[in-house]
Protein backbone atom coordinates (compact mmCIF):
# COMPACT_ATOMS: atom_id res chain seq x y z
CA UNK A 1 0.00 0.00 0.00
CA UNK A 2 1.42 3.38 -1.01
CA UNK A 3 1.48 6.39 1.30
CA UNK A 4 -1.00 8.14 -1.00
CA UNK A 5 -3.43 5.19 -0.86
CA UNK A 6 -3.09 4.88 2.92
CA UNK A 7 -3.75 8.60 3.38
CA UNK A 8 -6.82 8.37 1.15
CA UNK A 9 -8.20 5.45 3.19
CA UNK A 10 -7.61 7.29 6.47
CA UNK A 11 -9.42 10.38 5.13
CA UNK A 12 -12.27 8.16 3.88
CA UNK A 13 -12.66 6.53 7.31
CA UNK A 14 -12.67 9.94 9.00
CA UNK A 15 -15.27 11.19 6.53
CA UNK A 16 -17.50 8.15 7.13
CA UNK A 17 -17.26 8.49 10.91
CA UNK A 18 -18.12 12.20 10.68
CA UNK A 19 -21.06 11.33 8.47
CA UNK A 20 -22.23 8.74 10.99
CA UNK A 21 -21.76 11.29 13.79
CA UNK A 22 -23.94 13.83 12.03
CA UNK A 23 -26.52 11.13 11.36
CA UNK A 24 -26.85 9.90 14.93
CA UNK A 25 -26.45 13.24 16.71
CA UNK A 26 -29.80 14.05 18.27
CA UNK A 27 -31.26 10.88 16.74
CA UNK A 28 -34.30 9.28 18.35
CA UNK A 29 -34.28 5.50 18.45
CA UNK A 30 -37.24 3.50 17.26
CA UNK A 31 -39.24 1.29 19.64
CA UNK A 32 -37.55 -1.82 18.23
CA UNK A 33 -34.00 -0.62 18.87
CA UNK A 34 -31.70 -2.85 20.92
CA UNK A 35 -28.82 -1.99 23.27
CA UNK A 36 -26.36 -4.75 24.10
CA UNK A 37 -23.29 -5.26 26.22
CA UNK A 38 -20.46 -6.72 24.14
CA UNK A 39 -17.78 -8.65 26.01
CA UNK A 40 -14.63 -9.43 24.05
CA UNK A 41 -12.31 -12.26 25.02
CA UNK A 42 -8.66 -11.59 25.97
CA UNK A 43 -5.98 -11.23 23.33
CA UNK A 44 -2.34 -12.24 23.25
CA UNK A 45 -0.91 -8.72 23.61
CA UNK A 46 -0.37 -6.93 26.92
CA UNK A 47 -3.02 -4.27 26.23
CA UNK A 48 -5.63 -6.97 25.51
CA UNK A 49 -4.75 -9.48 28.27
CA UNK A 50 -7.91 -8.76 30.25
CA UNK A 51 -10.46 -8.46 27.44
CA UNK A 52 -12.66 -5.52 26.50
CA UNK A 53 -16.23 -4.23 26.96
CA UNK A 54 -18.38 -2.09 24.68
CA UNK A 55 -22.02 -1.11 24.10
CA UNK A 56 -23.81 -1.86 20.85
CA UNK A 57 -26.68 0.34 19.64
CA UNK A 58 -28.70 -1.40 16.92
CA UNK A 59 -31.75 0.10 15.26
CA UNK A 60 -32.63 -1.50 11.93
CA UNK A 61 -35.44 0.97 11.28
CA UNK A 62 -33.07 3.96 11.61
CA UNK A 63 -30.17 2.05 9.98
CA UNK A 64 -27.98 2.46 13.07
CA UNK A 65 -25.56 -0.25 14.18
CA UNK A 66 -22.79 1.30 16.24
CA UNK A 67 -20.41 0.19 18.98
CA UNK A 68 -19.36 2.62 21.72
CA UNK A 69 -16.27 1.92 23.84
CA UNK A 70 -14.29 3.76 26.51
CA UNK A 71 -10.94 2.07 25.85
CA UNK A 72 -9.47 4.40 23.23
CA UNK A 73 -6.51 6.74 23.51
CA UNK A 74 -4.76 9.03 21.04
CA UNK A 75 -1.17 8.11 20.08
CA UNK A 76 -0.72 11.69 18.82
CA UNK A 77 -1.20 13.13 22.31
CA UNK A 78 1.76 15.44 23.14
CA UNK A 79 4.24 13.67 25.46
CA UNK A 80 2.30 10.43 24.96
CA UNK A 81 4.77 8.02 26.59
CA UNK A 82 5.61 10.17 29.65
CA UNK A 83 1.88 10.71 30.25
CA UNK A 84 1.18 6.99 29.82
CA UNK A 85 3.92 6.04 32.30
CA UNK A 86 2.78 8.60 34.87
CA UNK A 87 -0.91 7.66 34.64
CA UNK A 88 -1.80 11.06 33.22
CA UNK A 89 -2.91 9.85 29.79
CA UNK A 90 -6.56 10.57 29.08
CA UNK A 91 -8.61 7.77 27.54
CA UNK A 92 -11.77 8.59 25.62
CA UNK A 93 -15.13 7.36 24.47
CA UNK A 94 -15.16 6.49 20.77
CA UNK A 95 -17.44 4.63 18.42
CA UNK A 96 -17.33 2.72 15.16
CA UNK A 97 -19.66 0.65 13.04
CA UNK A 98 -20.47 -2.84 14.30
CA UNK A 99 -19.11 -4.45 11.13
CA UNK A 100 -15.74 -2.72 11.51
CA UNK A 101 -15.66 -3.64 15.21
CA UNK A 102 -16.49 -7.29 14.47
CA UNK A 103 -13.94 -7.55 11.64
CA UNK A 104 -11.23 -6.33 14.00
CA UNK A 105 -11.93 -9.18 16.39
CA UNK A 106 -12.15 -11.71 13.56
CA UNK A 107 -8.67 -10.60 12.54
CA UNK A 108 -7.39 -10.97 16.13
CA UNK A 109 -9.19 -14.35 16.52
CA UNK A 110 -10.93 -13.13 19.65
CA UNK A 111 -14.47 -13.88 20.75
CA UNK A 112 -17.47 -11.58 21.25
CA UNK A 113 -20.48 -12.32 23.49
CA UNK A 114 -23.56 -10.10 23.16
CA UNK A 115 -26.02 -9.58 26.02
CA UNK A 116 -29.16 -7.69 24.98
CA UNK A 117 -30.27 -5.44 27.81
CA UNK A 118 -33.84 -5.69 29.07
CA UNK A 119 -34.60 -1.97 28.86
CA UNK A 120 -37.78 -0.22 27.77
CA UNK A 121 -37.79 2.29 24.93
CA UNK A 122 -37.48 5.27 27.28
CA UNK A 123 -34.43 3.77 29.01
CA UNK A 124 -32.80 2.90 25.67
CA UNK A 125 -33.26 6.43 24.41
CA UNK A 126 -31.94 7.85 27.68
CA UNK A 127 -28.85 5.63 27.52
CA UNK A 128 -28.22 6.43 23.86
CA UNK A 129 -28.57 10.17 24.53
CA UNK A 130 -26.14 9.86 27.46
CA UNK A 131 -23.59 8.15 25.20
CA UNK A 132 -23.92 10.89 22.59
CA UNK A 133 -23.50 13.52 25.30
CA UNK A 134 -20.44 11.66 26.60
CA UNK A 135 -19.04 11.71 23.09
CA UNK A 136 -19.03 15.50 22.89
CA UNK A 137 -15.44 16.83 22.74
CA UNK A 138 -15.68 18.41 26.18
CA UNK A 139 -16.96 15.16 27.75
CA UNK A 140 -15.35 12.24 25.94
CA UNK A 141 -11.99 12.24 27.75
CA UNK A 142 -11.40 10.76 31.20
CA UNK A 143 -8.44 9.85 33.39
CA UNK A 144 -8.07 6.08 33.06
CA UNK A 145 -7.47 3.96 36.16
CA UNK A 146 -6.77 0.25 35.75
CA UNK A 147 -8.75 -0.95 38.77
CA UNK A 148 -11.40 1.69 39.39
CA UNK A 149 -12.17 3.66 36.22
CA UNK A 150 -11.75 1.83 32.93
CA UNK A 151 -13.60 0.70 29.80
CA UNK A 152 -15.76 -1.71 31.81
CA UNK A 153 -16.58 0.36 34.88
CA UNK A 154 -17.61 3.31 32.67
CA UNK A 155 -20.17 1.11 30.90
CA UNK A 156 -21.40 -0.38 34.19
CA UNK A 157 -21.92 3.14 35.55
CA UNK A 158 -23.59 4.71 32.53
CA UNK A 159 -26.04 1.78 32.27
CA UNK A 160 -26.84 2.07 36.00
CA UNK A 161 -27.31 5.84 35.81
CA UNK A 162 -29.73 5.66 32.88
CA UNK A 163 -31.93 2.82 34.04
CA UNK A 164 -35.23 3.86 35.64
CA UNK A 165 -35.06 1.29 38.42
CA UNK A 166 -32.20 0.12 40.63
CA UNK A 167 -29.87 -2.51 39.22
CA UNK A 168 -29.16 -5.22 41.78
CA UNK A 169 -25.87 -6.94 41.07
CA UNK A 170 -25.71 -10.36 42.72
CA UNK A 171 -22.51 -11.60 44.34
CA UNK A 172 -20.38 -13.33 41.72
CA UNK A 173 -18.39 -15.41 44.21
CA UNK A 174 -19.15 -16.74 47.67
CA UNK A 175 -15.46 -16.54 48.61
CA UNK A 176 -13.87 -13.12 49.23
CA UNK A 177 -11.36 -12.23 46.52
CA UNK A 178 -8.57 -9.70 46.34
CA UNK A 179 -7.79 -7.82 43.14
CA UNK A 180 -4.86 -10.22 42.65
CA UNK A 181 -7.26 -13.19 42.88
CA UNK A 182 -9.23 -11.61 40.05
CA UNK A 183 -6.24 -10.63 37.90
CA UNK A 184 -4.00 -13.69 38.19
CA UNK A 185 -6.09 -16.12 36.06
CA UNK A 186 -5.65 -13.79 33.07
CA UNK A 187 -1.85 -13.79 33.43
CA UNK A 188 -1.14 -17.49 33.92
CA UNK A 189 -0.10 -18.13 30.33
CA UNK A 190 2.57 -15.43 30.17
CA UNK A 191 4.68 -15.71 33.30
CA UNK A 192 6.83 -12.66 32.44
CA UNK A 193 3.73 -10.46 32.23
CA UNK A 194 2.57 -12.04 35.51
CA UNK A 195 5.90 -11.19 37.14
CA UNK A 196 6.12 -7.69 35.69
CA UNK A 197 2.63 -6.69 36.84
CA UNK A 198 3.21 -8.19 40.29
CA UNK A 199 6.41 -6.14 40.62
CA UNK A 200 4.81 -2.91 39.35
CA UNK A 201 1.59 -3.00 41.39
CA UNK A 202 1.51 -2.85 45.16
CA UNK A 203 -0.61 -3.30 48.27
CA UNK A 204 -3.87 -1.91 46.77
CA UNK A 205 -4.14 -5.13 44.73
CA UNK A 206 -4.10 -7.19 47.94
CA UNK A 207 -7.24 -5.42 49.17
CA UNK A 208 -10.46 -7.43 49.14
CA UNK A 209 -12.63 -6.35 46.20
CA UNK A 210 -16.38 -5.96 46.52
CA UNK A 211 -18.59 -7.81 44.00
CA UNK A 212 -19.36 -4.42 42.44
CA UNK A 213 -15.64 -3.81 41.98
CA UNK A 214 -15.19 -7.23 40.34
CA UNK A 215 -16.66 -5.67 37.22
CA UNK A 216 -13.49 -3.75 36.39
CA UNK A 217 -12.75 -6.92 34.40
CA UNK A 218 -14.93 -7.44 31.30
CA UNK A 219 -15.58 -11.15 31.95
CA UNK A 220 -16.73 -10.40 35.48
CA UNK A 221 -18.99 -7.60 34.27
CA UNK A 222 -20.55 -10.03 31.79
CA UNK A 223 -21.31 -12.40 34.69
CA UNK A 224 -22.51 -9.51 36.83
CA UNK A 225 -24.94 -8.36 34.14
CA UNK A 226 -26.13 -11.93 33.50
CA UNK A 227 -27.22 -12.33 37.13
CA UNK A 228 -28.40 -8.76 37.72
CA UNK A 229 -31.99 -7.65 38.27
CA UNK A 230 -33.69 -4.30 37.68
CA UNK A 231 -35.93 -3.39 40.61
CA UNK A 232 -38.63 -0.74 40.35
CA UNK A 233 -41.46 0.12 42.75
CA UNK A 234 -43.68 -2.39 40.97
CA UNK A 235 -41.51 -5.04 39.33
CA UNK A 236 -38.24 -6.95 39.36
CA UNK A 237 -36.91 -8.11 36.01
CA UNK A 238 -33.60 -9.47 34.65
CA UNK A 239 -31.14 -6.90 33.32
CA UNK A 240 -30.25 -9.20 30.40
CA UNK A 241 -33.04 -10.65 28.27
CA UNK A 242 -30.91 -12.78 25.92
CA UNK A 243 -27.30 -13.79 25.37
CA UNK A 244 -25.74 -14.55 22.01
CA UNK A 245 -22.24 -15.66 21.00
CA UNK A 246 -21.29 -13.53 18.00
CA UNK A 247 -17.74 -14.87 17.66
CA UNK A 248 -16.08 -17.85 19.28
CA UNK A 249 -12.46 -17.25 20.33
CA UNK A 250 -10.02 -19.02 18.00
CA UNK A 251 -6.77 -17.62 19.33
CA UNK A 252 -4.00 -20.03 20.29
CA UNK A 253 -2.35 -18.32 23.23
CA UNK A 254 1.41 -18.32 23.52
CA UNK A 255 2.24 -20.17 26.72
CA UNK A 256 5.66 -19.51 28.24
CA UNK A 257 7.84 -22.59 27.86
CA UNK A 258 9.19 -24.02 31.12
CA UNK A 259 12.78 -23.13 30.20
CA UNK A 260 11.76 -19.53 29.43
CA UNK A 261 9.87 -18.94 32.66
CA UNK A 262 11.23 -16.47 35.23
CA UNK A 263 11.50 -19.10 37.97
CA UNK A 264 13.75 -21.26 35.75
CA UNK A 265 15.88 -18.34 34.50
CA UNK A 266 16.35 -16.90 37.99
CA UNK A 267 16.86 -20.37 39.48
CA UNK A 268 19.62 -21.04 36.95
CA UNK A 269 21.16 -17.62 37.67
CA UNK A 270 21.04 -18.33 41.42
CA UNK A 271 22.76 -21.69 40.87
CA UNK A 272 25.49 -20.01 38.84
CA UNK A 273 25.86 -17.40 41.58
CA UNK A 274 26.18 -20.12 44.24
CA UNK A 275 28.84 -22.00 42.25
CA UNK A 276 30.83 -18.83 41.56
CA UNK A 277 30.59 -17.82 45.22
CA UNK A 278 31.96 -21.17 46.39
CA UNK A 279 34.74 -21.21 43.77
CA UNK A 280 35.94 -17.64 44.35
CA UNK A 281 35.35 -17.40 48.11
CA UNK A 282 38.90 -18.44 49.05
CA UNK A 283 40.62 -16.94 45.99
CA UNK A 284 42.25 -13.54 45.75
CA UNK A 285 39.91 -12.63 42.90
CA UNK A 286 36.55 -11.24 43.97
CA UNK A 287 34.35 -11.41 40.81
CA UNK A 288 32.53 -8.24 41.84
CA UNK A 289 31.67 -7.61 38.16
CA UNK A 290 28.91 -10.23 38.59
CA UNK A 291 27.57 -8.31 41.60
CA UNK A 292 27.64 -5.01 39.71
CA UNK A 293 25.32 -6.57 37.15
CA UNK A 294 22.75 -8.17 39.50
CA UNK A 295 22.68 -5.38 42.10
CA UNK A 296 22.72 -2.73 39.37
CA UNK A 297 19.65 -4.24 37.70
CA UNK A 298 17.97 -4.67 41.10
CA UNK A 299 18.67 -1.04 42.03
CA UNK A 300 17.20 0.21 38.74
CA UNK A 301 14.08 -1.84 39.46
CA UNK A 302 13.92 -0.12 42.85
CA UNK A 303 14.05 3.32 41.23
CA UNK A 304 11.27 2.26 38.85
CA UNK A 305 9.13 1.23 41.86
CA UNK A 306 9.86 4.63 43.47
CA UNK A 307 8.79 6.37 40.27
CA UNK A 308 5.54 4.42 39.96
CA UNK A 309 4.77 4.84 43.66
CA UNK A 310 5.49 8.53 44.22
CA UNK A 311 5.56 10.22 40.81
CA UNK A 312 2.52 8.82 38.98
CA UNK A 313 -1.25 9.00 39.38
CA UNK A 314 -1.69 5.22 39.28
CA UNK A 315 -3.65 4.21 42.38
CA UNK A 316 -2.44 0.60 42.34
CA UNK A 317 1.33 1.17 42.26
CA UNK A 318 1.91 2.17 45.85
CA UNK A 319 2.69 1.37 48.54
CA UNK A 320 4.83 -1.35 46.99
CA UNK A 321 6.96 -3.29 49.47
CA UNK A 322 8.97 -5.02 46.74
CA UNK A 323 11.20 -2.03 47.32
CA UNK A 324 12.48 -3.72 50.53
CA UNK A 325 14.53 -6.21 48.51
CA UNK A 326 14.76 -4.19 45.26
CA UNK A 327 16.40 -1.34 47.15
CA UNK A 328 17.13 1.73 44.97
CA UNK A 329 20.47 2.50 46.64
CA UNK A 330 21.91 -0.71 45.19
CA UNK A 331 22.38 1.57 42.21
CA UNK A 332 24.78 3.41 42.62
CA UNK A 333 26.16 1.82 45.84
CA UNK A 334 27.27 -1.30 43.94
CA UNK A 335 29.86 0.75 42.05
CA UNK A 336 31.80 1.10 45.29
CA UNK A 337 32.91 -2.48 44.61
CA UNK A 338 35.03 -1.20 41.73
CA UNK A 339 37.40 0.54 44.14
CA UNK A 340 40.70 -1.20 44.74
CA UNK A 341 40.72 -0.20 48.41
CA UNK A 342 37.93 -1.89 50.43
CA UNK A 343 35.10 0.43 51.46
CA UNK A 344 33.90 0.30 55.08
CA UNK A 345 30.62 1.90 53.97
CA UNK A 346 30.09 -0.89 51.41
CA UNK A 347 30.86 -3.49 54.10
CA UNK A 348 28.18 -2.19 56.50
CA UNK A 349 25.73 -1.55 53.65
CA UNK A 350 25.82 -5.15 52.39
CA UNK A 351 25.94 -6.52 55.94
CA UNK A 352 22.71 -4.67 56.77
CA UNK A 353 21.24 -5.75 53.44
CA UNK A 354 22.05 -9.39 54.22
CA UNK A 355 20.22 -9.17 57.54
CA UNK A 356 17.20 -7.56 55.87
CA UNK A 357 17.10 -10.27 53.19
CA UNK A 358 17.26 -13.03 55.81
CA UNK A 359 14.26 -11.46 57.57
CA UNK A 360 12.37 -11.05 54.27
CA UNK A 361 12.98 -14.63 53.14
CA UNK A 362 11.97 -15.94 56.57
CA UNK A 363 8.69 -14.03 56.48
CA UNK A 364 8.01 -14.22 52.72
CA UNK A 365 4.60 -15.87 53.13
CA UNK A 366 3.49 -13.49 55.90
CA UNK A 367 4.32 -10.10 54.38
CA UNK A 368 1.03 -8.18 53.82
CA UNK A 369 1.73 -7.90 50.09
CA UNK A 370 1.68 -10.74 47.59
CA UNK A 371 5.29 -10.99 46.48
CA UNK A 372 5.66 -13.00 43.24
CA UNK A 373 7.26 -16.39 43.93
CA UNK A 374 8.93 -16.22 40.50
CA UNK A 375 11.38 -13.69 41.91
CA UNK A 376 12.25 -15.78 44.97
CA UNK A 377 15.39 -17.43 43.44
CA UNK A 378 16.68 -13.96 42.51
CA UNK A 379 16.19 -12.71 46.09
CA UNK A 380 18.10 -15.78 47.34
CA UNK A 381 20.87 -14.90 44.86
CA UNK A 382 20.99 -11.35 46.27
CA UNK A 383 21.45 -12.80 49.75
CA UNK A 384 24.22 -15.17 48.61
CA UNK A 385 26.13 -12.40 46.89
CA UNK A 386 25.59 -9.94 49.76
CA UNK A 387 27.14 -12.44 52.18
CA UNK A 388 29.93 -13.05 49.66
CA UNK A 389 30.67 -9.30 49.39
CA UNK A 390 30.68 -8.94 53.20
CA UNK A 391 33.12 -11.86 53.51
CA UNK A 392 35.44 -10.52 50.79
CA UNK A 393 35.55 -6.96 52.14
CA UNK A 394 36.02 -8.16 55.72
CA UNK A 395 38.96 -10.34 54.65
CA UNK A 396 40.63 -7.39 52.93
CA UNK A 397 40.02 -5.03 55.83
CA UNK A 398 41.63 -7.49 58.22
Amino acid sequence: MTLKTASFRILLIIFLLLAIGNHVSGQNLSKNAEISLLTCSPGDELYSQFGHSALRIKDEEKKIDLVFGYGTFNFNTPNFYPKFARGKLDYMLSYTTFDRFKNGYIYEKRGIVEQKLNLDSIEKQKLFTALLKNYQPENRYYRYDFLFDNCSTRIRDIVSENTSGTILFDTISDQPKSFWNLLDPFMQKSRWIFLGIHLALGIPCDAEATPYQYMFLPDNMMLGFENAKIRTDETIKPLVKSTNVILKPALNFKITNWYQRPVFIFGLLALIGLILSLVYLKKDKDLFIFDIFIFGVCGLLGWLIIFLWFFTDHQATGPNWNIIWAFPLHFPMVFALLRKKPSLLAYYYFLLHSIILIVILGSWAFIPQSFPNEILPFVVLLLLRSLYIVKKIRTRLL
